[in-house]
């Protein structure tokens, strides 16, 4: 079973930065380490049988990757991001790939838009989708209209209705939500046509 903890780091504006935990195995993950490290450090400090996995990039834009370093330094773990973000990683993975994570993994999904490094990070067991600047609860982030078009209605649409949404910025009514919600009500997904979205996104 995996425990989501959902931190409100701060840093830039409002950034989540997440520590996943493995129950059966003890192994644990982040994502996006940024802000106020020390939270990050309390969250796995709550798991005295914690093994650290990987630190997860979902794309290398400074305010999500300003804490890399020193969470690194009580977290040694392998940072893993696409391989065209700009830091420096020691693993790259392409579309698809599975990582290991208990008995189950953590699969890289690329899906630029927001940033041509952009990948979303989703569970085995498909339960949570964690999303950066991809997607946020009830928007999208700053994007290249025409190749986020294609990653909303290609990738991250088709996913299960009952996945939770953890963005990267707590930028919206909620700070999580399930994609099926998300698809009832956010525009920048339930809209089906490239013109319209172009139209949509001058608004960001």
């Amino acid at each position: 079973m995996f425990e989501v903890n959902q931190l409100a780091v701060g840093g830039f504006d409002q950034n989540f930065s997440y520590v996943v935990h493995d129950t059966e195995s003890g192994e644990c993950l982040v994502i996006d380490p940024c802000g106020d490290t020390e939270m990050i450090r309390a969250a796995l400090e709550k798991y005295p049988d914690r093994v650290p996995k990987y630190i997860l990039l979902t794309h290398g834009h400074n305010d999500h990757v300003s804490g890399l370093k020193q969470v690194r330094g009580f977290f040694p773990a392998p940072t893993v991001c696409h391989p065209t973000c700009r830091i420096a990683s020691d693993l790259a993975l392409e579309h698809g790939t599975k990582l290991p994570f208990g008995k189950s993994y953590i699969e890289a999904l690329f899906t630029p838009g927001h940033a041509v490094s952009s990948i979303c990070w989703l569970l085995g067991n498909r339960s949570a989708v964690f999303t950066g600047d991809t997607l946020f609860i009830g928007c999208c982030g700053y994007c290249d209209p025409e190749v986020m078009f294609r990653t909303m209605r290609d990738i991250l649409f088709p996913l299960p209705d009952e996945a939770v949404v953890y963005s990267g910025h707590d930028y919206g009514e909620v700070p999580a939500d399930t994609l099926g919600h998300q698809k009832q009500v956010n525009p920048y997904l339930r809209i089906d046509g490239l013109a319209e979205f172009k139209k949509a996104v001058r608004d960001l």
